[in-house]
């Protein structure tokens, strides 16, 4: 029910790492740890694995670091509670140790002490190896031997760290699950009186007043036979923060931000001899454009330096020099974003760290200032008038000015004065990150199959992942990993030839296919033929609602960034006779929830075309917003495009869109392309 907070970004310091604790210790809890909450008397719903008697999380904040100390008890209900018999406990070597207080069955009103004939076992087990990633953390881990259905487990252990980076620096936070279960459930924090220590709990916990406890000061929390926490659908992350307390002693973000300044530029300095000297010479001689050495500079250090992020040994504080990091070759976030400084920098292209959360960070400018809200680092360089966000650890960057928009809400920039948190002003991308392109040649006959070409782009941080997969496969591998694809997305074609390529310059894969395939038309050639266009039809927006005990006035989160396009041409057989061919459908031009949707149609000497987009502009939209959508709906146009044979006078399908007069002549992966079409219009 209980779960603290870890720092995920690995910063550095030239605090002395304190002597590696490897092995458990046994011991009393300190006598700062009051005893847990009583019992509660609620029910049990029936058919529940566990009872939960009580789960209690105590943290210290001192000289010798902060100190959590976490306990629960347990009963056995059915045979799927007897995984809780499988007990750990993690925490960083260099930082600090763990600390077993008891561990105990009661059965029968009996206690047996498990560790009196058993020990916890310590064990490196790095659990995310595969993804290039040595933290050093220990578990100590324990298999409780001759547990039963209806025993009740106790366990309590405290975890010590003192992080060797940030010295005497506290940050942490503590939460209790939103779920409701019977049982008592508490979180407390504690500090010296003489500490400042900021704290802040979450506002559906309502007022607590902290508590002086001899030179301590405390608050306290807890939970009786708990209700889930009411939570508001749809909401952006920062409306569904709950049950949380967290604390730290940095005065301001930009205290923090001060601090960690000289970590980051000492670990850039380029040293006189340094074999980068020669990289930064051979990118200055090859242009005086700050644009072309900042794209050189950020490849360099993609393409030049595997990811590896290391922690042993507390080194995940400490990103390494420039010249650890060039010498073997890999390098973490800090390391690449410290190497990449460095060389803008000797390249005379402004540049500085800027910490940010790969979550978005949503909410962040509400948050106490702490390192743990970030889980990444970039650079972000400035040219011109433009600032540009680059990150080492990504691939495929081969033109910066053709960067997607980042997703961050809020990032931190380190500077010898300090910096506050900045807002990101949300990004909307220029060009799709989809593109599906079909062309349906009829021209044979309506009761004939159709040739068809397919094209599909796509762009985003997968699709450079896409690209290494294929080109790492045989050639028929490929071939039948692409035909796996158009079988997903055309199954109703019959295909003849496939490919695939990717467009470094737009940094686009670009999927293909040839082949032939029946389309569904219904009439006869005595009473004409229809045929309803493909990929020519939107699907309406979600209804925006949520339950009346829930907060009303919170926004909506939308999927952001996202942005569609579907093109289809249509060759039809020349008509006979009367007949001739019409098209029923039309144009869209708006914008409704955040989203704007457009599609465009013309049928020009036989020929349809119809191109439509659906591009999110904003990553929420307000309350008042989205009852403007939900009234919207009913009247939404789902129609789908319908070609007809006819005999009647012709339609006007009114003026051609200038795009999609040119035909076959489109370069879809151009910026240009007719994807959005005339600037939306708001009703």
């Amino acid at each position: 029910m209980i779960a603290r907070g870890m720092l995920a970004l690995a910063l550095v310091s030239a605090a002395p790492a304190m002597a590696a604790e490897k092995n458990v210790r046994y011991a009393k809890p300190g006598n700062w740890v009051l005893p847990p909450p009583a019992p509660t008397s609620g029910a049990t719903p029936s058919g529940a694995a566990v009872r939960v008697v009580y789960s209690d999380i105590q943290t210290r904040a001192s000289e010798q670091g902060d100190e959590v100390y976490t306990s629960w008890r347990m009963k056995l209900l059915t045979a799927d509670a007897l995984a809780v018999g499988n007990i750990s406990a993690t925490w960083n070597p260099a930082a600090g140790g763990a600390t077993v207080h008891h561990l105990n069955i009661i059965r029968d009103g009996k206690v047996i002490n498990v560790l009196s004939g058993t020990r916890f076992a310590v064990v490196q087990r790095e659990a995310n190896l595969e993804s290039a990633a040595l933290d050093g953390q220990l578990t100590a881990t324990l298999q409780v031997p001759g547990l039963q259905v209806g025993d009740e487990l106790e366990f309590a252990a405290t975890v010590r760290s003192k992080d060797p980076t940030l010295g005497d620096h506290h940050f942490g936070f503590s939460m209790l699950s939103p779920l409701g279960n019977p049982g008592a459930y508490r979180m407390r924090l504690s500090w010296p009186s003489t500490v400042p220590i900021h704290w802040q709990a979450s506002p559906d916990m309502g007022p607590i007043v902290p508590q002086a406890e001899g030179d301590l000061t405390s608050i306290s929390y807890e939970l009786r036979d708990p209700d889930a926490s009411l939570m508001t659908e749809g909401a952006p992350a920062r409306y569904n923060i709950r049950r949380l307390i967290e604390y730290s002693n940095f005065s301001s973000w930009k205290d923090m931000s001060a601090q960690l300044w000289p970590l980051f530029d000492q670990a850039a300095l380029i040293g006189a001899a340094s074999p980068l000297r020669q990289e930064i010479a051979r990118i200055a001689a090859q242009s005086n454009d700050p644009m072309g050495r900042a794209q050189a500079a950020l490849q360099l250090v993609q393409d030049k330096l595997r990811y590896v992020y290391v922690g042993l040994g507390g080194g995940n504080y400490r990103p390494a020099t420039v010249d650890e990091s060039w010498s073997r070759r890999f390098a973490d976030c800090k390391a690449k974003t410290v190497l990449l400084m460095a060389l803008l920098r000797e390249l005379g292209v402004p540049a500085e760290a800027v910490l940010v959360n790969s979550n978005g960070g949503d909410g962040l400018d509400a948050r106490l200032a702490s390192p743990m809200m970030f889980d990444h680092v970039l650079v972000r360089a400035r040219i011109g008038d433009q600032s540009y966000w680059l990150d080492g650890t990504r691939q495929g960057d081969r033109d910066i000015a053709r960067q997607r928009p980042v997703p961050y809400r809020w990032v931190l920039p380190l500077r010898q004065e300090g910096a506050g948190l900045e807002a990101v002003a949300a990004g909307v991308p220029r060009q799709p990150d989809l593109v599906e392109y079909i062309d349906i040649d009829q021209r044979a006959g309506i009761d004939k199959p159709a040739k068809i070409v397919a094209r599909n782009i796509l762009r985003g941080d997968e699709t450079y992942q896409l690209r290494v997969q294929l080109a790492g496969m045989t050639a028929q591998d490929a071939d039948r990993a692409v035909q796996t694809y158009w079988r997903q997305q055309a199954g109703w074609v019959d295909v003849d030839k496939v490919g695939w390529r990717y467009d470094e310059a737009h940094a686009a894969l670009v999927l293909t296919l040839e082949g032939t395939g029946r389309t569904e038309w219904k009439g006869s050639d005595e009473d004409g033929w229809s045929h309803y266009l493909f990929g020519a039809g939107f699907y309406a927006p979600d209804n925006r609602k949520r339950p009346r005990d829930q907060d009303q006035a919170a926004p909506y989160a939308i999927n952001f960034p996202r942005f569609r396009c579907y093109a289809t041409v249509l060759r039809l057989p020349r008509p006979t006779g009367d007949w001739h061919w019409n098209v029923a459908g039309k144009r869209v031009n708006r914008t409704l929830g955040g989203v704007a949707y457009w599609r465009g149609i013309s049928l020009i000497d036989n020929v349809v075309r119809s191109v439509q987009s659906s591009h999110s502009l904003v990553p929420e939209i307000s309350a008042a917003e989205a009852n403007i959508l939900n009234a919207a709906i009913p009247g939404f146009n789902t129609s789908m495009t319908r070609v007809d044979q006819d005999s009647s006078l012709q339609a006007d399908v009114g003026r051609p869109e200038p795009m999609l007069a040119k035909g076959d002549e489109i370069d879809w992966l151009d910026d240009a392309t007719p994807c959005d079409g005339p600037p939306p219009v708001t009703p």
